[in-house]
């Protein structure tokens, strides 16, 4: 019985760890898309209070709409032929994403690909962040199309963890930039990011707990 209950204990202690180091979402995983928001503001300059924004295949959609953040993550078909979902961003509001299961590095040619529906003349700042807390503007959005933006034209040579997309003004039937999603080529990927110290502090501390047990065990 005692050997038993400590095999479990470790199966506790490691499964507890484990749930530190590996981020959890609710939202499934994509790999070379942007799978986590990190942050959301809502300035207040659109029609109706965000998140919003709606669906659109090229000639018809429904918007303005509440929606959840959800729809700038992971993949998208877009348009045409597909029906895209959307997030709209007016002018000040922001949305920040990261990346749970790998980086964007700089890779040969441009690395982040931003999408956004509908020709009105829309446009967006975005900024990239090695630690999720400072951000430095790499370049702006334009709609209608995917905007291609390179790390090398800023020299940013740290993996990026975070991108932050800033609505500039307030154009189209859904005011504001609309984004669907972001995307990274293959080439452009990077490995997860390491935990932070205080995550490895806690996960060591459970190491050590195995290693304690084990040694009653013997």
């Amino acid at each position: 019985m005692k050997v038993r209950i400590a095999k479990f204990s470790i199966v506790a202690i490691f499964v507890l760890c484990m749930s530190f180091v590996l981020p959890i979402s609710s939202h499934a995983i994509t790999f070379g898309f942007a799978d986590v928001v990190l942050d959301y503001f809502d300035s207040g300059a659109g029609p109706i209070a965000g998140p919003y924004g709606g669906t659109w295949n090229g000639s018809t959609g429904s918007f303005p709409i509440p929606v959840s953040l959800d729809v700038v993550m992971d993949d998208d078909p877009g348009y045409p032929p597909g029906v895209a979902d959307f997030l709209s961003l007016p002018t000040g509001s922001f949305v920040t994403l990261g990346f749970l299961d790998e980086t964007v590095i700089d890779g040969a040619g441009d690395d982040i690909f931003i999408s956004e529906v509908g020709p009105n003349g829309e446009q967006a700042d975005v900024f990239v962040s090695s630690d999720s807390i400072n951000f430095i503007f790499l370049g702006t959005a334009i709609d209608d199309v995917t905007t291609s933006l390179d790390l090398s034209s800023i020299s940013f040579s740290d993996p990026v963890q975070a991108i932050k997309i800033v609505g500039l003004d307030n154009f189209g039937g859904s005011p504001g930039f609309d984004v669907i999603n972001v995307e990274v080529l293959p080439g452009s990927i990077g490995p997860a990011a390491i935990p932070e110290p205080s995550t490895m502090l806690l996960l060591g501390s459970g190491l050590f707990g195995l290693v304690a047990i084990r040694r009653r065990l013997k």
